[in-house]
């Protein structure tokens, strides 16, 4: 029963927690992530996660938005089974693969791109190194624009787009040459002072006056620029939904130019918001898209889809990676895709999203530290302020570890530290949903009570 959960049976972390992190102290490289809370997960079941001491999450997080159709939901599990059983590895660059086959035909279907071919990669990250190649090899021009904001990976080619926080470059450079960054057209906190909520076209007119009349005019020739990188939800930086009709004004000006539009969909994609790629929200069509995260429910699968004439004519090999697209991860891939159409997971982002976000806004009626709440399906932010609106994510952090600590994995995010993250597995129910809210606001009644000593961790 969903009343049964959370179940917190030791004060979290527990010993048995603990002395795993201090064993991984000793021997991973804290370059390897950011730890967001000290939990270490033993098994989880839908939208639950146990730890090695007993103890029972509500999980808003997913692995990243990765865990798309939860944890151990059995068709995955018999369909990976069977595949393992059979042959672990074949590698599609040298030989062929019915399993990846049999995912590239779905996401062909499913994609918002005109005459696709599909590349595959292992990670979001080598997925955005592919599309850069693609967009580069396809156009021969060496320039590339990307968003303030994004997160797009940490190959040395995902780090060199992005532009989320400038640790993540730090003593690396140099990085890839030839991107020029700018601003995303956020309605809540832009650049420009703009209320993109109340005048959405006066923000769409004042970015694309931006990008022609200063950058095209003053930084880069257009001619000479390949492609604009974008999420069409800004993920890390905040969960971020720009104007409706921005993208489909951007892309008729980039096609004014020749420059294609590249949709990072990792994070998006594979029903995280509702559709099966968020692109379809903005009514665009990108000419390339990038995929991962969900579309394995975690297992390392990713890759791009990209119009024909774009990819067809790639050098041999020049995308090859060996574990790629393997027959378990595709087993994976093909369960995954198949769940969350003959379960209507869709809708049930869309359903549970929208509960969601109601009550939320409910919560920013009482509490004027919520300042903003925006989304797509089950990809929700709430961006915690003080009382001049400004950033607050000394109050974000407290509030997230509260929830921890009462058995809610809540993430905070953001370009600032203050954005709350809720991207459950697509399967959650509106019952643990609720469940999970209930947590946050007495989570939050106790930071703002001053209850709360520690706070999270979070990308700085």
């Amino acid at each position: 029963m969903t009343s049964e959960y959370p179940k917190i049976v030791v004060k979290p972390p527990g010993p048995k927690a603990s002395e795993l992190i201090e064993r991984e102290k000793r021997v991973i490289s804290p370059g390897l992530g950011v730890k967001l809370f000290p939990v270490v997960p033993e098994r989880g079941y839908g939208a639950l996660i146990e730890d090695v001491d007993g103890n029972i999450f509500i999980d808003f997080l997913a692995g990243a938005a990765a865990a798309s159709t939860g944890y151990a939901h059995p068709r995955l599990v018999k369909e990976v089974q069977e595949q393992v059983a059979k042959i672990q590895h074949s590698m599609i660059g040298y030989t062929y693969s019915k399993r990846a086959i049999e995912v590239a035909e779905k996401l062909a279907e499913k994609a918002p791109v005109e005459e696709p071919l599909i590349l595959f990669g292992m990670s979001g990250s080598d997925a955005m190194d592919l599309t850069m190649q693609a967009a580069r090899f396809a156009t021969k021009r060496p320039w590339m624009i990307a968003f303030i904001g994004a997160y797009h990976g940490q190959t040395y080619g995902a780090t060199s787009i992005a532009a989320f926080q400038s640790s993540q470059k730090r003593g690396l450079s140099p990085l890839i040459p030839g991107v020029v960054w700018v601003p995303y057209p956020n309605p809540y906190r832009n650049v420009w002072g703009i209320n993109g909520y109340d005048e959405p076209d006066e923000l769409i007119n004042r970015f694309l006056d931006y990008l022609e009349g200063y950058i095209f005019a003053h930084v880069l020739p257009p001619d000479e620029t390949a492609v604009l990188i974008a999420e069409p939800i800004q993920g890390d930086g905040g969960i971020v939904v720009p104007p409706e009709n921005f993208f489909i004004e951007l892309k008729r000006l980039l096609d004014e130019h020749g420059i294609l539009l590249a949709m990072d969909e990792v994070q998006t994609g594979i029903g995280r918001t509702g559709k099966w790629f968020a692109s379809e929200w903005f009514g665009v069509k990108p000419d390339l898209l990038a995929f991962g995260k969900g579309v394995a429910s975690g297992m390392g699968l990713s890759g791009v889809i990209g119009r024909r004439d774009l990819l067809e004519n790639l050098t041999s090999g020049s995308a090859l990676l060996t574990p790629a697209a393997n027959p378990v991860v595709s087993a994976a891939a093909h369960a995954t895709l198949r769940i969350i159409e003959e379960e209507n997971l869709l809708q049930n982002a869309l359903r549970v999203g929208e509960f969601i976000q109601k009550r939320l806004r409910e919560m920013q009626e009482e509490y004027d530290v919520i300042g903003d709440v925006r989304g797509r399906g089950l990809m929700i932010g709430a961006e915690i302020v003080k009382a001049d609106g400004k950033p607050d994510p000394e109050l974000t952090g407290k509030i997230c570890w509260r929830a921890f600590e009462l058995g809610l994995i809540l993430p905070s995010y953001g370009m600032f530290g203050n954005v709350i993250r809720i991207t459950p597995p697509l399967v959650i129910t509106e019952e643990l949903a609720e469940r999970g809210l209930e947590i946050m606001e007495q989570a939050l009644k106790d930071a703002l009570a001053g209850k709360v000593t520690h706070r999270v961790v979070t990308w700085h």
